[in-house]
């Protein structure tokens, strides 16, 4: 049985007030992980759900207000590899992809599975998102392709497989730009595709950046979203502009960094990019 409990704690104050505000610890949920591992925390819109992914190929949910242990998703078996909520839309649809070659979406009221998406018996899917100029394509980043699915009808639409040749770790729909995907591969290219249309390789390819090592994760941001930021397998961190393919700046040791910002003894992967995006652009994200 699960048990939790919430905490609050003074925010701490910034000793410059030109520094990027500093946040203390607002509430803590005690759990049984035991030695699992968490991989990833993901809240809905309105903050009254917390999803967490686990070692176990579950999805456990969470109040992150209260602490509260709402219940948990089951039916992957392998390794959950991104969880992310469908949006304002579907506030009580949790949505998962896993390296068994499946996308599923969960009702969070009841924790059933009320869709699933196969990639095919051979295949892991390592990211996806949903969007398109419909907001009705589900994208998954698999090995070395990138899929496309109608959410409406779970048929696949395209696969793209001259892009990349190793496992594609991230897909991202532009938030102001739907029609455009951006991937991400261990091959250590990012490539920009227009996803309208009949989308194929030899047409929809826009532009390709070449980190030169293997990519982890990718992010957009910026006031129009024309900037990218890249945290390679080996902790470095790229920013670039992906509307033209501008290299921003490169940081060899954004850890350190970003860790001499915090008042923690370790910084984690996620921690490390936020903080070195606050640093840059002046404001917390």
């Amino acid at each position: 049985m699960e048990t939790s409990a919430a905490m609050d704690v003074e925010e701490q104050p910034s000793p410059n007030a030109s520094d990027v505000k500093r946040f203390g610890l607002k509430n803590s949920i005690q759990t049984n992980f035991g030695d699992d591992y968490v991989f990833q925390i993901v809240p809905n819109d309105d903050w009254s759900a917390m999803a967490v992914s686990l070692s176990t190929n579950a999805v456990k949910l969470y109040s992150p207000v209260a602490g509260q242990y709402y219940g948990e998703c089951k039916g992957h078996s392998e390794t959950i590899n991104q969880i992310l909520f469908s949006g304002p839309s579907n506030p009580h649809v949790l949505c998962s992809c896993s390296s068994d070659g499946t996308i599923r979406a969960w009702d969070i009221r009841t924790f059933q599975q009320v869709s699933s998406i196969n990639a095919g018996p051979s295949q892991e899917v390592f990211s996806f998102c949903i969007g398109g100029t419909g907001g009705n394509l589900v994208a998954a980043g698999c090995k070395s392709q990138i899929l496309f699915w109608d959410w409406r009808n779970m048929k696949q639409v395209a696969c793209l497989e001259d892009s990349h040749v190793d496992d594609v770790t991230q897909v991202h729909f532009v938030p102001n730009e739907q029609g455009k995907l951006i991937s991400a591969s261990v091959d250590g290219l990012i490539c920009t595709f227009d996803a309208t249309g009949d989308i194929n390789d030899d047409d929809h390819l826009e532009s390709v950046i070449n980190m030169g090592t293997s990519i982890a994760k990718v992010g957009i941001f910026g006031e129009n979203y024309q900037k990218l930021w890249c945290l390679t397998h080996i902790e470095t961190l790229g920013i670039w502009n992906w509307k033209d393919g501008r290299n921003e700046g490169n940081f060899s040791d954004a850890r350190t960094i970003a860790s001499e910002s915090w008042n923690l003894d370790h910084v984690s992967s996620s921690q490390f990019v936020l903080n070195m995006l606050a640093l840059l652009t002046g404001k917390a994200l």
